[in-house]
């Protein structure tokens, strides 16, 4: 099979494509394969060696696919030869073939999109999760996005929306404010401007916002604290601002506001134990729901740039330049 393969912690330059033997097939394993996969700003984190975890040397980078089943285990019985399915993986995605273990690959209806497939799981899986199970989003509560034109941005302002929320929506263009407003935000704000804090307190009569998405940390992070309500909820989701963040606790106490992270490798083998066994049903579930929304026009993946295998380098050149609206995808099939 053809493959990317990093050999050492380097940038995407230095990666190569190269014929590969197909992974071997173990127990409770699926065989996919893959039509499309992700690329992102945290896949250039793991072949730098900078993420959270690093795969052995050497290895097939991307963790997030779209494809169809081509053989599964023996004691693989919820999927079969021939399903259109999308997963989440360890490693491995950036290949013509991948295989993954079973609880983290999910049913893809066969009228949904498969390139546009690649957005789900982990981009609206992440902010599933980050609204619904970690910070509780009522209906009637205003809810601050940062990074609203990426990947997961994007989905926490549509899934936002969805759930009643008043949507404010920072990004740093005009044209990315657009396409966060015509994702379902409410209000859009410049980042760039120092101002922004004081305009989401205006927004909202000084009260400021009861949950706010972050996945840039730094001075957003510092400055969302400064605009938070009381009671309100902080989702630190990541740092793509290169600093990660302190919350001064006197500010928390006098706002009762709380910082609230979120792991989301946690529910599917990314922890310091793997745990997605565990977290299986309530993933499959999720996944489900995202599918269901995803028929129903209340979220809408998008994939701005795709690529084939021999330009992923053009790929990550876009994701560098902060160029990417939703996604930016290989295309194997």
């Amino acid at each position: 099979m053809r493959a990317v393969v990093c050999r050492q912690w380097c940038e995407p330059e230095a990666l190569t494509i190269e014929d590969l033997p197909a992974p071997e097939l173990s127990s409770g394993q699926v065989r996919i394969g893959v039509r499309h996969a992700g690329v992102s700003f945290a896949t250039r984190l793991v072949i730098a060696g900078k993420y959270q975890r690093r795969p052995p040397l050497p290895f097939v980078p991307g963790t997030e696919a779209s494809g169809i089943v081509l053989e599964t285990a023996p004691d693989v019985t919820r999927l079969a030869a021939g399903d259109p399915v999308m997963a989440i993986l360890d490693w491995g995605g950036h290949a013509e073939e991948a295989v993954v273990p079973q609880e983290t690959v999910y049913p893809l209806p066969a009228e949904l999109d498969p390139a546009l497939a690649v957005h789900l799981p982990l981009s609206y899986g992440t902010a599933y999760a980050a609204l619904l199970w970690r910070a509780s989003l009522q209906a009637g509560e205003t809810l601050l996005v940062h990074g609203a034109a990426g990947a997961v941005g994007m989905a926490a302002v549509e899934i936002g929306r969805f759930l009643g929320a008043r949507v404010i929506a920072t990004a740093s263009s005009e044209e990315k404010r657009a396409i966060a407003r015509a994702h379902g935000a409410h209000e859009t704000l410049d980042i760039a401007d120092a101002g922004w804090r004081d305009k989401v307190k205006r927004l909202t009569d000084g009260r400021g916002a009861d949950v706010i998405f972050d996945p840039i940390g730094g001075e957003v992070f510092d400055l969302s604290l400064r605009c938070i309500a009381q009671d309100g909820r902080l989702l630190t989701i990541g740092y793509a601002s290169g600093r990660i963040p302190a919350a001064p606790a006197n500010l928390l106490l006098v706002k009762q506001a709380a910082v609230i992270g979120l792991n989301f490798g946690i529910y599917v083998g990314w922890g310091l134990t793997d745990e997605r066994r565990r977290h299986q049903a309530r993933m499959q579930a999720a996944m489900a729901e995202l599918c269901n929304w995803w028929r129903a026009g209340i979220i809408a993946p998008t994939v701005s740039h795709r690529f084939p295998l021999a330009r992923h380098l053009e790929a990550y050149r876009v994701i560098a330049e902060r160029r990417s609206v939703g996604k930016a995808v290989l295309d194997l099939a």
